[in-house]
């Protein structure tokens, strides 16, 4: 019960903004890019050795992170801002 209104808690404050939503799908994407930038220049700029898996590694985390904020973005933009309009209906 408690988490299910956390939850509920959560998808209300995420939907309720799509300004920010909108600014955390673009955010995402540039990370993404920024991310696989960094990957393809360990892949072409450096010799095969420790620091270029380092690197890459790196640019792979960072890559994953904007996935997920664009994803995190995307969902509030549509998903929970339709849940959250369907909840705000039923309030009144």
């Amino acid at each position: 019960m408690n988490i299910n209104n956390q939850l509920h808690k959560l998808a209300m404050k995420l939907g309720s903004n799509p300004r920010i939503a909108f600014a955390r799908l673009i955010q995402g994407g540039l990370l993404f890019v920024f991310g696989s930038l960094i990957l393809i220049m360990s892949d072409r700029i450096l010799a095969s050795s420790y620091s270029q898996e380092v690197l890459a590694l790196f640019g792979i985390t960072i890559a994953s992170i904007g996935v997920f904020w664009t994803l995190l973005g995307y969902l509030s933009m549509s998903v929970l801002r339709i849940y959250h309009m369907i909840k705000s209906k039923d309030k009144k």
